[in-house]
């Protein structure tokens, strides 16, 4: 459902709201990949006066499955102005005021082009990219070293803007070494138990850590039972490795000078990039990131703000060996691709690089 509305080429040109009214969708919104509503910062056109709302999109199979899952009485709904259903049904009574409801199942049933298991469910919302290139190629493609300096400054954005939030956890904790020790936990978390062993850390401070590995690993592992796992239940991350007690395993040895025996060199260098040089550049210890960091394994939204930059057939060795492109490219990615719409249009990443490439060759844009 989610994929059927972020899609243009999924979803239907033109939609009915319960109740008749025609509904264009100018921009399906941003997909959110954390709490909260499924799409943020959405634009319509309702009805024939082509009356615009903005605001947030919630996605669910059934319109019950408002009440069922609490929304009504949530504050973090209450910017919901379209609720999407697949099938269709009475609107619940506790939508926010001038929320539309909209069935996506009712259109999409009739047309014989469409099958949902014709949907790479895998492909979204990251690996989904449309297939014309896209306009930031255009200066890339042809001109990888531009491409690569416009990555390492937005690698170095990236890594100072984390050493601020560093230098503001310091200031509010009082504490850099208990911030230092609770952020490389929740980097072992990974992003789905970062919370998780971020508390993990607060319950268990570093001031109270026992000193032998195996000590401090019981020590983590009971707290992370008995207090941890009640308030933010872990979330299987996939492959066996990565699972909740072999980080946990791994954090005691490395806050105790033995040897992580799970971490892979992907995961220790994205701790490295994500903790240590920010750490180190709050601490003063550091005045400039590292021209060159090692590389942490590349992600979906890598790969999607790579393809969209250097496209499609690019030689992912541009990138894939420093740890500060790498960085790049993840804050290429949420500052721009994540809110910019699935076409690219309106992206002023493209507009800043047009107009930088003119200014260079003194030509106007």
């Amino acid at each position: 459902m989610q994929a059927l509305w972020y899609d243009a080429a999924l979803r239907p040109a033109v939609l009915r709201a319960e109740g008749g009214a025609f509904v264009r969708v100018l921009d399906p919104g941003t997909w959110n990949l954390g709490e909260g509503p499924d799409f943020r910062r959405a634009l319509l056109e309702v009805g024939s006066d082509r009356r615009r709302i903005s605001g947030d999109v919630e996605i669910h199979l059934r319109p019950a499955d408002w009440t069922a899952h609490g929304h009504g009485g949530d504050a973090a709904y209450r910017g919901v102005v379209a609720h999407v259903t697949w099938r269709g049904g009475v609107p619940p009574p506790t939508l926010p005021p001038g929320c539309v409801s909209i069935c996506l199942g009712d259109v999409l049933r009739c047309r014989p082009d469409f099958s949902p298991r014709d949907i790479d469910l895998q492909a979204y919302p990251h690996a989904h990219l449309p297939k014309t290139p896209r306009p930031c190629e255009k200066h890339f493609g042809g001109n990888p070293d531009f491409g690569l300096e416009i990555l390492r400054e937005a690698g170095r954005r990236r890594l100072f803007e984390k050493a601020g939030r560093f230098k503001t956890a310091f200031v509010r904790r009082g504490n850099p070494e208990q911030v230092f020790y609770e952020e490389v936990l929740a980097a072992f978390g990974y992003a789905k138990n970062a919370d998780a062993f971020r508390l993990l850390g607060r319950v268990m401070p570093l001031a109270e850590l026992p000193r032998e590995t195996e000590t401090a690993f019981e020590a983590l592992k009971c707290a992370a039972a008995l207090e941890v796992a009640r308030e933010r239940p872990w979330t299987a991350n996939g492959r066996p490795g990565n699972a909740p007690g072999l980080r946990i395993e791994d954090a005691a040895a490395v806050f105790t000078g033995g040897k992580p025996r799970h971490l892979g060199c992907g995961r220790a260098a994205a701790v490295v990039a994500n903790v240590v040089v920010p750490y180190a550049l709050a601490r003063g210890a550091l005045k400039e990131p590292p021209f060159w960091l090692p590389p942490e394994d590349v992600s979906s939204p890598m790969r999607l703000a790579a393809h969209r930059l250097f496209g499609r057939d690019h030689n992912p060795a541009l990138y894939s060996r420093n740890g500060v492109l790498l960085q790049g490219l993840i804050q290429i990615h949420r500052e721009y691709c994540l809110s910019a719409s699935p076409d690219c249009v309106g992206c002023p990443l493209a507009a800043w690089c047009e107009n930088a490439l003119c200014s260079e060759r003194k030509v106007e844009p």
